[in-house]
């Protein structure tokens, strides 16, 4: 029986589409020295490490469907997008200074699925989407990995504001088809109607959040067969790695009996309960404060992933 860390090794892979400014995840080094690690943004990238067995990074767009396509890049870095907002939208929220079309270029586009072949990667465990309106069509496209990637985290809207965007409730609905269940429901973003005293109301409309999506426990055991105690262990990592070190502590009690017993022991120590250390708390903090950050960088013109861009 091969160790945790050598079956992991070239087997698991976390894709990060819409990475920009985003950081490690708090995984072991061991751990963290198995990962496969993908991150895609046309408009910056990750402030990661390289302590990953394989680190890709790609700076164009991945879309749907492959060829070229307008990248859309606006006055907010936060908002390009291969899509253009529905017609109003913007203006509903007062959103006109985010959305000043700076230029739209011609881009060679590539689908997920390509980009795993093309650099040679097996696996796809985890994907995250952050892609302004792309997020359901995007993983449709990766229909054939679907029942074999444990997690998902999309961004979905509530109230569609890209043109071809579906509301939340059908990529929802689409991924239970396929044995996912939403475990958790990460961010909640509201905006203010432009109304006359919008500037002094506290709170607006529900639009988008971030989603976490798990494959289901008995989809794990049917889909995987002999492979399902490694896909377990997978997605007890990735529920630590992603805060839901519960939900890794009941699939470690749910597979008792089928996970190999060293496995269990690093497991164990994984889901268990602990302060953070001073690193984390200030990780943790800075999530927290993320939000502010990024308003006050903006505000002040010295965030490149933020700031408002002057022109062409």
């Amino acid at each position: 029986m091969k160790t945790l860390g050598d079956a992991l090794k070239d087997n698991f892979t976390i894709v990060n589409l819409g990475c920009i400014g985003d950081a490690d995840y708090r995984l072991p080094d061991n751990l963290v020295k198995t990962l496969t690690v993908v991150e895609v943004d046309a408009e910056g990238s990750a402030r990661t490490r390289n302590p990953y067995h394989r680190k890709i990074q790609i700076t164009a767009p991945i879309n749907a469907t492959a060829g070229k396509h307008p990248f859309i890049r606006y006055t907010f870095a936060g908002t390009c997008s291969l899509l253009r907002p529905r017609p109003g939208k913007v203006e509903e929220f007062e959103m006109q200074q985010y959305f000043v079309e700076v230029r739209a270029d011609e881009t060679e586009c590539e689908t997920l699925p390509d980009l795993l072949q093309r650099n040679q990667v097996a696996t796809l465990d985890f994907l995250k989407t952050d892609v302004e309106g792309l997020d359901s069509a995007i993983i449709r496209s990766c229909e054939k990995f679907l029942g074999q990637t444990l997690c998902l985290q999309a961004e979905l809207r509530f109230d569609p504001f890209y043109e071809t965007e579906p509301p939340f409730y059908e990529t929802v609905s689409y991924l239970a088809a396929h044995g996912y269940e939403v475990l958790d429901i990460l961010h909640i973003d509201r905006w203010k109607y432009r109304t006359p005293n919008w500037k002094r109301q506290l709170q607006g409309r529900a639009v988008w959040a971030d989603f976490l999506f798990f494959l289901k426990p008995e989809k794990i055991i049917a889909n995987f067969g002999e492979a399902a105690p490694l896909a377990v262990a997978k997605q007890i990592i990735l529920a630590t790695m992603l805060g839901k070190k519960n939900c890794g502590e009941f699939l470690l009690q749910r597979f008792d009996a089928t996970l190999p017993a060293e496995w269990k022991k690093e497991l164990q120590l994984l889901v268990k309960p602990s302060w953070p250390n001073l690193t984390q708390s200030r990780q943790s903090l800075r999530r927290i404060f993320m939000p502010l950050e990024l308003f006050l960088k903006h505000r002040i013109n010295r965030s490149r992933h933020v700031s408002i861009r002057q022109g062409n």
